[in-house]
């Protein structure tokens, strides 16, 4: 049976503070399992909550429980790492062929399942799909599927978010009926005729130091031309009503993000339009939670270094900049020598501890054109600005040399190596796949070499019988 995670009690909070478990069913993680029927071809998917005793789906495709026993799940096997859990015939393997899901209905051969990481190293469940019928799953569906459960995970966050903030903003209108807002009464031409108490919060200035000046005065600069917009319909009675988000200079020079609704005044008399009132709110903490959640997508939760789904946008770019006649790039395939073991040796926790020290010393020897990435356990790729063979190769001896310096873990020393591949772009390939195809198959070379160097891809080379590509988009 597998062992309790270390943080159980930490993720069993962290599970209980999203406060998702047995809520009614979800159309967008429905949604998403139906997407990962269709994109794996599997019969059943799910988004799997692993509670303490139990394991609940909080959404599913192909399967008909609400719930079943955490013990001697798949899932709860699967939460134990950060890659993805493969099963290719669950009949084969001792830890779940007497399952009754694999014995019985609905008879459960293949299982893969990525888990929902809700901040590092705590895993609150899985996404996962299965199968009746025993399959491989190849390196780009591990990818495809981690890629879910980094979605879920972000979704989850930002709901979580979005809930103690609707909390927040109602105990606040109950104690003092919406005086946390800054309330603004203007004219059509927009001055403000009155400012409430709440500006000294909000900006730092007194309403008396407000009144008679124009919102235009303290709009950011990038936000002016929508917001004037926005002003200009509602002072010429086309819009009776508007909510706008934008940042607002405070007195003191900063930025503050705020979300302002605006609602059109009128004559009592005639009903023409008289001016506007405004509530100006501070979303401060809202944006900066989009901004983790858009950032959680896009970096590896171990590293912080640019993940597979933002090395594969950054690729991109460069490929089509390229096209239209920009310069040239390189891209650098690494994977560490004599890490395995390390991890094994001194355990996960050191190996963790290691992969965030050689992703501090690769940052430091890019430029701020480049992009690092990690894109597996100890296999990390550069897209280096320069496609000279020279630059390529000094980037690489520095590389090398740099990772090869002694690594200090708690007061153990240690020293591992790095193999690199490096494919040019435009000179070896100018689409994506083939581009990593080419440094994948030139460190494969590096490591047939002895490791710890490195090769440049030469028409020709090939993976040996049964190596398949690493870095596969």
């Amino acid at each position: 049976m597998p062992v309790l995670p270390a943080n159980e009690a930490e993720r069993l909070h962290a599970l209980r503070d999203l406060a998702v478990l047995d809520t009614p069913s979800d159309m967008q993680f429905d949604a998403l399992c139906r997407t990962a029927c269709a994109l794996f071809h599997v019969p059943m998917a799910t988004v799997t909550l692993v509670d303490a005793d139990r394991q609940w789906f909080k959404a599913k495709c192909g399967f008909d429980a609400a719930e079943t026993p955490r013990m001697g799940s798949f899932c709860t096997y699967a939460i134990l790492t950060d890659d993805v859990l493969v099963v290719e015939d669950a009949r084969l393997d001792p830890r779940f062929a007497t399952s009754p899901i694999v014995t019985g209905e609905p008879y459960i051969r293949f299982y893969a399942g990525a888990p929902i990481v809700l901040a590092p190293g705590i895993r609150i469940g899985t996404v996962c799909v299965q199968g009746t019928e025993p399959r491989g799953f190849s390196a780009l569906e591990r990818a495809q599927l981690a890629d879910l459960a980094t979605l879920v995970a972000a979704q989850l966050t930002l709901r979580r978010t979005e809930a103690r903030l609707r909390d927040s903003e109602a105990h606040y209108r109950l104690l003092a009926d919406n005086t946390s807002d800054m309330i603004v009464r203007s004219g059509l031409d927009t001055r403000r005729q009155y400012v409430s108490p709440a500006s000294r919060t909000l900006l730092g200035y007194d309403p008396e130091e407000l009144v008679g000046s124009l919102p235009m005065d303290h709009i950011h600069p990038d936000d002016r031309d929508s917001f004037a917009r926005v002003l200009a319909d509602l002072g010429e009675g086309r819009m009776a009503q508007a909510v706008t988000r934008q940042r607002y200079r405070r007195k003191d020079g900063s930025w503050v993000w705020v979300e302002v609704t605006f609602n059109l005044t009128r004559d009592p008399v005639d009903g023409r339009p008289t001016g506007y009132v405004a509530a100006v709110r501070d979303v401060s903490e809202r944006e900066e939670a989009v901004r983790r959640v858009s950032h959680m997508a896009r970096h590896d939760a171990l590293t912080d270094l640019a993940n597979r789904t933002l090395f594969h946008e950054r690729l991109t770019q460069r490929l089509a900049a390229a096209r239209r006649g920009g310069e040239g790039f390189s891209v650098l395939c690494l994977d560490l020598d004599r890490f395995k073991a390390v991890n094994d040796g001194l355990g996960h926790q050191a190996g963790d501890a290691l992969l965030c020290r050689v992703a501090k010393r690769l940052k430091a020897l890019v430029g701020d054109a480049d992009t690092v990435a990690r894109v597996g356990g100890d296999e990390f790729i550069i897209i280096h600005a320069i496609d000279r063979t020279e630059a390529g190769e000094s980037l690489a001896r520095r590389l090398i040399g740099a990772i090869r310096e002694p690594i200090d873990l708690d007061g153990e020393p240690v020293v591992i190596g790095v193999s690199i591949g490096i494919a040019r772009a435009p000179h070896d390939a100018a689409d994506a796949d083939s581009l990593c195809r080419y440094a994948d198959l030139a460190l494969h070379q590096a490591k047939g070499a002895g490791r710890n160097t490195f090769r440049f891809y030469e028409p020709g080379m090939s993976f040996g019988r049964a190596v398949r590509s690493r870095v596969a988009l």
